[in-house]
């Protein structure tokens, strides 16, 4: 049944967008939130074969960066280096010629679901300690990756201390909303008699 499994993870991955719009950030922590289309994806790429990974990582890639597209305000509004480049409102967007070119987040997603896609026999166990941390550090990468780029574009690399509030308060809140993701997908998957396959893994887990 894993059409149709695959099928359902992609339109939960499809509403994680509508639902994201009503998300409240946290002020006191420069905006953070939870980044729920990218936290349901790489809680799904610890169930999915390595295709329909890659898939996902295209899917959400290509939706993240519509829903981030650059804009350039009648006047120049200055933006502040505590920022993220995507997670600033749309009036506080870089002027054009800065700003990451739409697709680069579907080589992030893929290389971040990659290493998820390592420990997916952690997942079939239900050993879900390890790929908690991981949804966290994967969440943690993307972002300062997302950062890092951003910065070069524009010349000027400023860590503020803020940033760093940011980072982390995202990443924590990844991991506290992925085993909520994770028992969802495991429920799924047994609901529609779906087996997480491991075969062809390099990495395999042994553990009891």
């Amino acid at each position: 049944m894993s059409f149709l499994y695959n099928i359902i993870v992609v339109l939960l991955v499809a509403l994680s967008f509508g639902a994201q719009e009503f998300l409240p950030a946290i002020e006191f922590a420069n905006n953070a939130r939870v980044l729920l289309p990218p936290v349901l994806f790489f809680s799904a790429s610890l169930t999915v074969s390595f295709p329909m990974m890659l898939f996902l990582a295209l899917f959400t890639g290509l939706v993240w960066d519509a829903r981030h597209l650059p804009y350039k305000p009648e006047k120049p509004v200055a933006v502040e280096s505590a920022d993220l480049a995507r997670e600033l409102p749309v009036e506080k967007q870089p002027p054009n010629g800065t700003a990451l070119p739409v697709g680069y987040s579907m080589f992030l997603f893929g290389v971040t679901g990659t290493l998820m896609q390592g420990i997916r026999p952690l997942f079939k166990r239900g050993r879900w300690e390890l790929p908690v941390i991981m949804v966290g550090i994967a969440t943690l990468l993307c972002l300062l990756i997302e950062f890092l780029m951003m910065s070069f574009l524009r010349g000027s690399f400023e860590f503020h201390p803020g940033l760093w509030t940011k980072l982390v308060t995202d990443a924590l809140l990844a991991m506290l909303v992925s085993p909520l993701l994770l028992f969802m997908l495991h429920t799924l998957a047994r609901l529609v008699h779906y087996e997480v396959r491991t075969e062809g893994l390099v990495y395999r887990y042994y553990g009891g």
